[in-house]
C-alpha cells in the first residue's frame, strides 16, 4: 500500500508563526476532513497528515503534529512517503517555494510542476503567458495607465487566493485603492464558474462544473457559497477550454481548480489554482467514487457528469 504525506498549508503549520485566525481556516478544515475521509476508504493509500500543535481538537493516529517551521522540510521524515500532496494558498508564493524544496529533493509529489505553479501564482505573468497562446483569458494590467474604457473594474491581489483582496471600482475609485501589489481587469458582468478537472500526464478528467455564489458588501467581493455540479450547455465548449489550456500548460497535474466566466457564449478564463480548492469537498458527495483513487488510475472515471448536487457555504 502506497504512502501518502498531506499538507494543507492552514491546519498543518504553515500559520506556526502566525494567529490561527485565518479566514482561510473553514475552508482549510473542511479540504483536510474530505481528504482524511478519501483516504481512509481508499484500499490504495495509507497516509499521514501534518498538524499544527494548537489545533489540538484534529489530533489523530495519523496525524504529525508540526511545532516549528522546520519540521515541514523534515527530509527524513518525508522520504518516508512515496508522495506528498500540498495544498497551500498561492499567496506569498508559499505554494512555489515548498513545490521547488520538494522537486530539488526529488520528492515524488501530486501536484503541478514549479514553472506551472509560478506562472498560475503570479496573475500578471499568468495573463501574458495565456495571451500569448490566444487562449480566453480576461485583460489584465499592472498599471493604472491601462488602455481600457470599462466603465468598472477588478482590482486583485497580484498573488492571491480564495478572494483575498477582490474588489469593484470605478476608474476614480482605482487611484484610491491602486497599489503595486495589485493587478487590474475590465469587469464582465457574467457568470462565475469553478471547473474541478484531474490532470494526467497526458490527459485530464473533468470532474465537476460548480457554480460560484459571491456577495458584495462595501465593493469588497467575497465568495459566498459554492453549488457543486451543475449542468451547462457549454458543456463541450468547456472541455474544449481545458484541452486548450492543458496544451499551454502541460506541467499541470493532479486535481486543479479552474475558475472561468460565461458571459452569452463565450468562456473567459479568470485563473487557474493549482492545487486541490474548495470543491474538493463535494466531489464524493455528487460524483460517486472515492477521488483519492484517481491518483492511481485517473482512468477509472470519464467525464460524466451526474444529476446530483452539493452546495458548500463558505462561513469564513
Amino acid at each position: 500500500m502506497k504512502k501518502i504525506l498531506i499538507y494543507e498549508y492552514i491546519t498543518g503549520g504553515g500559520l506556526l508563526n502566525e494567529d490561527l485566525t485565518s479566514n482561510l481556516m473553514f475552508e482549510a478544515r473542511m479540504i483536510l476532513s474530505s481528504l482524511i475521509d478519501s483516504c481512509n476508504r481508499s484500499n490504495k493509500y495509507d497516509y499521514r497528515y501534518f498538524l499544527d500543535y494548537r489545533l489540538t481538537g484534529m489530533h489523530s493516529d495519523k496525524s504529525i503534529v508540526t511545532h516549528e517551521t522546520k519540521d515541514l522540510y523534515n527530509l527524513n521524515l518525508i522520504k518516508k512517503f512515496d508522495y506528498v500532496l500540498p495544498i497551500i494558498p498561492e499567496i506569498n508564493l508559499d505554494l512555489l517555494m515548498y513545490v521547488k524544496y520538494l522537486e530539488k529533493n526529488k520528492i515524488n509529489k501530486i501536484i503541478s510542476n514549479s514553472k506551472t505553479i509560478e506562472i498560475c501564482s503570479d496573475k500578471m505573468k499568468f495573463y501574458r503567458y495565456l495571451n500569448k497562446y490566444n487562449l480566453p483569458i480576461i485583460p489584465t494590467y499592472c498599471s493604472l495607465n491601462s488602455k481600457s474604457n470599462s466603465k468598472k473594474y477588478i482590482l486583485k491581489d497580484k498573488y492571491g487566493a480564495g478572494c483575498s483582496y477582490v474588489r469593484i471600482a470605478n476608474k476614480k475609485d482605482l487611484k484610491h485603492h491602486y497599489s503595486k501589489d495589485k493587478v487590474i481587469q475590465p469587469f464582465i458582468d457574467g457568470d462565475n464558474y469553478s471547473l474541478s478537472v484531474f490532470f494526467g500526464t497526458d490527459d485530464y478528467r473533468l470532474l465537476t462544473i460548480n457554480q460560484q455564489h459571491f456577495d458584495i458588501n462595501n465593493d469588497m467581493i467575497k465568495l459566498r457559497g459554492l453549488t457543486i455540479n451543475i449542468h451547462h450547455k457549454l458543456y463541450l465548449n468547456i472541455l474544449s477550454a481545458i484541452s486548450e489550456i492543458q496544451e499551454c500548460l502541460p506541467g499541470l497535474y493532479g486535481f486543479i481548480g479552474i475558475d472561468i466566466l460565461l458571459k452569452d457564449k463565450q468562456i473567459f478564463i479568470v485563473e487557474i489554482n493549482p492545487r486541490i480548492t474548495t470543491s474538493y469537498v463535494g466531489l464524493n458527495k455528487t460524483i460517486g467514487c472515492n477521488m483519492i483513487d484517481l491518483i492511481a488510475n485517473y482512468n477509472y472515471i470519464k467525464n460524466v457528469i451526474t444529476s446530483k448536487k452539493y452546495y458548500i457555504e463558505n462561513n469564513e
